[in-house]
């Protein structure tokens, strides 16, 4: 097994639907004094707590995506990584972002337990309720107060922060309902549960519009607080990428749904960033 083959097994490349999230709430707690040597403690903790979760999500899927033809490539079904190369995986990304949540502070060392919790327990939340796309939404969400703590280990009394923790776990949750349509039929199969399967593909939309409607709702109610151009300015884009990707979607053909998943979706945490960045710098709130 090589390089490669381990970027794939933990998909890297979705790095980029947290990570912006992440360094926004250290962005609101530097405001505009920036510890740099944190931020790449940051960008390493987070890298590798997405690492974490991902190996715990393959392992506890395991036995439902081997009968699963769309997952017949990835690297644990393919036989590429074996399930005991899985478990020494997952300890060595746990212990490389334990190590950095150590560097970081002894507060949000304290707390990390709690994310491998989410991480461990989010898997089987599918064979529970369809609602689980709300539950990994929050699991990945907690990465914003996570970014903020790291900085300033003390929780905010006011909104902003908070603001940006609800708008990026239903943002996430909205899009994880669109990405499980391709899955329907094998999820039913085998007892697995997501809006789409309890609720069909029309409701299982419209819920999505929804939930990235309460999220851009979340993102406006933000600008209020920012009182920033730049801001302001960075909605135009997402509101139209939010649009985008719910415009696209065709539920028979599977490309629209990657390309509404991944397209989309990868540069919006990048605007919301560089918006709160731009904010932070020419002003404070």
């Amino acid at each position: 097994m090589n390089l490669k083959d381990i970027i794939e097994y933990i998909k890297l490349e979705h790095t980029v639907f947290d990570l912006p999230f992440v360094l926004s709430g250290a962005v609101l707690a530097s405001q505009n004094s920036y510890d740099y040597g944190k931020l790449v403690l940051i960008l390493l903790a987070t890298t590798f707590a997405r690492a974490t979760a991902m190996s715990v999500n393959r392992i506890e899927g395991f036995k439902y995506d081997v009968r699963n033809p769309r997952k017949s490539g990835w690297t644990l079904v393919s036989g590429k990584l074996s399930l005991k190369g899985a478990l020494i995986l997952t300890a060595i990304f746990g212990t490389i972002f334990e190590v950095s949540a150590f560097l970081l502070n002894s507060f949000v060392f304290m707390l990390s337990p709690i994310v491998l919790v989410l991480f461990v327990t989010d898997p089987f939340m599918k064979r529970i309720t369809p609602w689980r796309h709300l539950y990994m939404g929050l699991t990945i969400g907690v990465g914003v107060l996570a970014g903020y703590l790291s900085i300033t280990p003390v929780f905010p009394h006011a909104w902003p922060l908070y603001l940006v923790f609800l708008a990026s776990s239903l943002w996430i949750a909205g899009f994880d309902m669109i990405y499980t349509i391709p899955d329907i039929e094998h999820d039913r199969a085998s007892g697995l549960r997501t809006v789409m399967t309890d609720f069909g593909i029309k409701t299982g939309l419209l819920l999505s519009n929804v939930v990235h409607a309460i999220t851009f709702a979340f993102f406006l109610v933000l600008a209020f607080y920012l009182n920033s151009i730049f801001y302001d300015l960075s909605l135009i884009p997402i509101l139209a990428l939010i649009i985008y990707q719910h415009y696209i979607v065709n539920p028979e053909d599977p490309n629209s749904i990657r390309v509404s998943f991944q397209n989309s979706n990868t540069f919006i945490g990048f605007i919301f960033l560089i918006g709160v960045v731009l904010s932070i710098s020419f002003q404070t709130f």
